[in-house]
């Protein structure tokens, strides 16, 4: 059952007035103040804390990660040189043995240039 409005009203807390303002006012003041002073506290450590480490630690991991990009480029450049050379050395041994197998088993004899016929191709 809904109750009435009457009785939703007497269940209302009663409101307390101060008859003389500066009691409340001076209250707030005071929590402010200690609020003010405890959040400048935080500031004040969190600055200290966070300049000198932050400063150089970020420096640090910056220069630390180049050179570590660096070295790692470095190490590509080099296998990559390293491979280069092997395939140059490969191919001119190729070309080597190539010379050598061509003078000593292959003799080829020139023929006609037409000699084999092409076959023509139509569509359907």
């Amino acid at each position: 059952m809904p109750k009435s409005r009457k009785s939703l009203r007497s269940e209302k807390r009663a409101r307390t007035f101060y008859e003389h303002g500066t009691d409340g006012l001076t209250l707030a003041l005071s929590i402010a103040d200690a609020e003010e002073d405890k959040a400048l506290r935080k500031v004040d450590k969190h600055r200290q804390t966070q300049e000198p480490a932050s400063r150089s630690g970020c420096q640090h991991r910056k220069s630390d990660k180049k050179s570590r990009l660096e070295k790692a480029k470095a190490m590509i450049a080099q296998q990559r040189a390293r491979l280069k050379k092997e395939k140059a050395k490969s191919r001119k041994e190729r070309s080597k043995r190539g010379e050598a197998c061509a003078s000593t088993a292959r003799v080829t004899i020139p023929g006609p240039s037409g000699a084999t016929p092409r076959k023509k191709v139509t569509f359907a």
